[in-house]
């Protein structure tokens, strides 16, 4: 065969030497892939149980540092045809060798955890990282402390930062499901210690006794330990006095741990001695205190924005108050707005907090454990609602709730032993005496026995395991009627009746009794052990639409 003809251009052309990049890398791997798969130029065999993958040593060095370690040094495996892994999942070995064929790997909630376990033992960084990505997405109360389990596991910061936050998020659903409860010792102590400080301590020790009493033989000897986490001086006195208090395990540890016992006494030092009435049709922006001693009014700070039809809560000496009507240039307009004020500074002031995700007037609110809770009322199209959110104080956030069963505006919400009972008001076409109760455990409403009288625009308070409907109107007449509603039995009685008929009135409990404020002029004071109605101060402008709270 005749040698070719040598040419040449060098010298004849002035255009310069040009360099040229070309991505022949998928080309390179495809033709790999095929090729592996004819079993032409494969150099190794892994073997996972009974299953047998082809490979070359240059691909799996090349995205697993493990095999890059194993081929690279004297390791006896370097100089072998076929190389046993064990106790991995075959599947997953083999979609990840696949994966470094192709780039392509599919991830999902059945192959998720073993794809994790195996990347990481072949230190195949790429894909872990896929694997954590789509975990964070997949957080639920189902998954959760599998998903924790998987971040200690395998050393996965951001796995653990996500747990926390969506456990501090649904603190109460998480520490009331049967995976909680099923927890080791140790893995609860962590989950309290990784939670310190961010939920309420009537939440902390709900956690305590729901872990403890599920299996109360092999638990209660830890009961002790547990309630080092739980601040009994933080607890709500509702909590301290109807639960810790007649607690019989909690009174078994009296003579060992005694913090609860002086949080009891630190509380009844700590009895309201004021009531503190806020906003109202012809007092908007006002805030006054009633100083039950002395029987004298004085005035607090003025509401940021002036409101009536609202609600007033306090936790922690921290007093709310939560969205309304606005009542600017002639206009009415629903709010959502949010102004707290903390009561034990020596400059008292409001300040704005998250805003209620619906803007809404005529609902009820109220606290349990330590969590506000808001239900019901009218938007801002004057439509009457049934949706509910919740606001979680160490997140400043406000997260949507299962509505109730039936619309309901002009009624009031009130919490017992762990329940919320939305009671009265109405529908939109009627006056209500239906009274129905949310347990957040469970996230149901269910009903209960309904109130004797319809009512709307009334107030209703808890008082020694009794809950107490005053007043309002039932469609035909303002009333000064009062019912009690016994929760052991599920009936209400009336008791004695007001001294006057009141409307739009507002009611709290101080130095156990009730007091009732506006509606008319003056301040009614209920005894439940004489079931007697007395007269105890006048209010220094008549009061409607306004808020009320014990301090």
């Amino acid at each position: 065969m005749a040698m070719a003809e040598t040419f040449s251009i060098n010298g004849t052309c002035s255009v310069k030497e040009q360099t040229h990049n070309m991505d022949h890398a998928p080309d390179l791997l495809q033709f790999a892939n095929k090729s592996r798969q004819d079993r032409r130029f494969n150099d190794i065999i892994i073997r996972v149980r009974e299953k047998n993958i082809p490979a070359n040593k240059m691909v799996l060095s090349c995205y697993s540092k493990y095999f890059n370690t194993m081929f690279e040094t004297e390791m006896e495996e370097k100089h072998k045809d076929v190389v046993e892994l064990h106790d991995l999942d075959a599947e997953s070995v083999e979609k990840l060798v696949d994966f470094m064929y192709t780039g392509k790997i599919n991830i999902n909630t059945n192959n998720v955890c073993d794809l994790l376990a195996v990347s990481d033992f072949l230190k195949i960084h790429s894909v872990k990282k896929l694997c954590i990505a789509y975990l964070l997405t997949t957080v639920s109360l189902q998954n959760c402390f599998t998903i924790q389990a998987l971040a200690d596991c395998f050393t996965i910061p951001e796995l653990t930062e996500k747990f926390n936050k969506f456990v501090v998020e649904n603190y109460q659903q998480v520490v009331s499901d049967d995976q909680f409860k099923k927890l080791s010792k140790d893995d609860v102590i962590k989950l309290f210690q990784s939670t310190y400080g961010k939920v309420s301590s009537d939440l902390v020790y709900t956690a305590v006794m729901n872990w403890v009493k599920f299996d109360l033989a092999s638990n209660e000897s830890y009961l002790s330990q547990l309630l080092k986490f739980v601040d009994f001086y933080e607890l709500s006195p509702k909590m301290l006095e109807d639960v810790v208090s007649v607690e019989p395990l909690i009174r078994k540890l009296r003579g060992t741990d005694c913090s609860f016992h002086d949080a009891l006494v630190e509380h009844a030092k700590k009895t309201e001695k004021s009531l503190i009435s806020l906003g109202g049709l012809m007092t908007l922006t006002k805030v006054t205190k009633f100083d039950l001693r002395t029987k004298q009014w004085s005035q607090l700070p003025d509401l940021p924005v002036g409101r009536d039809d609202a609600a007033a809560v306090v936790i922690d000496d921290v007093l709310y108050y939560l969205a309304g009507y606005l009542r600017t240039d002639g206009k009415v307009t629903a709010t959502n707005i949010v102004h707290r004020m903390k009561l034990k500074e020596k400059v008292l002031k409001w300040e704005k907090v998250a805003s209620m995700n619906v803007k809404r007037w005529a609902f009820g609110a109220a606290v349990l454990n330590g969590t506000i809770f808001v239900f019901g009322g009218s938007d801002e199209e004057y439509t009457t609602v049934s949706s509910g959110e919740s606001y979680v104080v160490s997140l400043n956030k406000w997260i949507q709730l299962k509505p109730m069963k039936i619309k309901r505006c002009g009624h009031c919400l009130v919490a017992h032993n762990g329940h919320l009972y939305s009671l009265g008001g109405h529908d939109g076409k009627q006056h209500l005496c239906s009274v129905e109760r949310y347990d957040p455990l469970s996230d149901v409403w269910e009903d209960v026995a309904p109130m004797q009288t319809p009512r709307c625009w009334f107030a209703a308070v808890v008082l020694n395991n009794a809950i107490y409907a005053i007043g309002g109107f039932d469609g035909k007449q303002f009333l000064k009627s009062v019912e009690k509603y016994n929760v052991d039995d599920d009936t209400w009685v009336y008791v004695e009746n007001m001294n006057k008929e009141k409307y739009g009135h507002a009611a709290c409990v101080a130095q156990n009794k009730i007091y009732v404020v506006g509606g008319r002029d003056s301040i009614e004071c209920y005894d439940d052990q004489t079931d007697k109605w007395s007269v105890v101060g006048e209010t220094e402008v008549s009061l409607a639409g306004h808020s009320m709270v014990a301090v």
